[in-house]
């Protein structure tokens, strides 16, 4: 490996690592600063109310500790499988990207009245990155693992959101976490992840065009 492949490969994992720490870090700081949970929670009154930055923030705020930390590895983890090939920044993105779209979903169901959490986003995110990792850039085009990786968790979210039914029940109130999860979120974060793919493909397929 030449110095400048190594470089670049020392700062690919500092800005991997990076983007796992920024995500912990920032839903730890909307989920146990008291302020910050009060004005980021979604609810469905406030927002409609004016209060729009909580479409933005919910993403970040969980309600207990082991809410956050489940969130916080699921996270985590699927960074460092995603940055395989795909850069952090862009991950980070499509993540953040998945949440606000997830919570202008949440507007169209009057029953979810407030939420918080990653679970919605991270949906997204595993979707959108399946569907990357099925087509590696040319450079990795022989990396096989990669594109297991991006059939299993395609699978993974169809089979999840399929089970869930959260079509018929948007909340199930689960006695292992002692609360009601938005289960609606997660399909909403699922058909985020493939609009995010597409528009994706879109804008790919016209710059192939312009260079053609």
């Amino acid at each position: 490996m030449s110095v400048s492949s190594h470089r670049r490969a020392h700062r690919h994992a500092l800005h991997t690592w990076g983007a796992c720490a920024g995500v912990a870090a920032l839903s730890a700081a909307f989920s146990f600063v008291p302020w910050l949970y009060a004005v980021g929670l979604y609810q469905r009154d406030a927002v409609r109310a004016g209060q729009w930055w909580r479409i933005v923030t919910a993403m970040w705020v969980h309600l207990d500790a082991w809410h956050w930390l489940a969130d916080a590895m699921a996270a985590a983890g699927l960074i460092l499988l995603l940055a395989r090939v795909l850069r952090p920044q862009v991950i980070a993105g499509a993540l953040v990207a998945c949440g606000v779209l997830v919570q202008i979903a949440l507007l169209s169901q009057p029953a979810v009245q407030w939420y918080g959490g990653l679970s919605g986003a991270l949906h997204g995110l595993a979707a959108w990155g399946g569907l990357r990792l099925l087509r590696p850039p040319a450079v990795d085009a022989e990396d096989r693992l990669s594109r297991w990786v991006g059939v299993a968790l395609c699978v993974g979210v169809l089979v999840k959101v399929w089970l869930e039914q959260s079509w018929l029940s948007p909340i199930a109130y689960d006695p292992h976490w002692g609360f009601g999860v938005v289960r609606i979120a997660h399909a909403f974060g699922a058909g985020s992840g493939l609009l995010l793919w597409v528009l994706g493909e879109w804008r790919a397929e016209g710059r192939r065009r312009a260079q053609g």
